[in-house]
C-alpha cells in the first residue's frame, strides 16, 4: 500500500492529535512542536481509542485504564512493556500521508 493523505497540516495543530481512518484502519495523528507522528489508534491494552485520551507534551494517557505512552517513541511509560504500533508517516505541501502498511516511522 502506498501514504495517502489524511489530513492537511491545517487540520492539526501543534499540540493536538487527531483520529481518522486510512484504508480501513484506525489511525492516530499527532503534532508534536511541529513533527507529525502516526500510531493506531489503539491502545495496546483494551484497545481502547487513544484519540479519546488525554495529551499532556508528548505522554498520552489512555482515558479507559491510565495507560500512558512517549508519543516521540511510541513506546509505554506505564507499564514500560507497552508499545504502539507505528506507521510511516511524511508532509508534502502541507498534506498529511500516511502508509499503514509501513511500520517504520519516518518522521518530517
Amino acid at each position: 500500500m502506498a501514504f495517502q493523505k489524511v489530513a492537511t497540516v491545517d487540520d492539526l495543530w501543534s499540540g493536538e492529535m487527531l483520529g481518522c481512518m486510512v484504508a480501513g484502519r484506525k489511525v492516530l495523528l499527532v503534532n508534536l512542536d511541529g513533527t507529525i507522528y502516526a500510531y493506531e489508534d489503539k491502545c495496546a491494552h483494551l484497545g481502547v481509542a487513544l484519540s479519546h485520551g488525554h495529551l499532556r507534551g508528548a505522554h498520552l494517557t489512555c482515558r479507559a485504564h491510565q495507560w500512558e505512552y512517549d508519543l516521540c517513541t511510541g513506546r509505554g511509560r506505564n507499564p514500560a512493556t507497552a508499545r504502539l504500533q507505528a506507521f510511516a508517516v511524511r508532509v508534502e505541501h502541507g498534506d498529511i500521508l500516511v502508509d499503514v502498511a509501513s511500520t517504520s516511522l519516518e518522521s518530517t
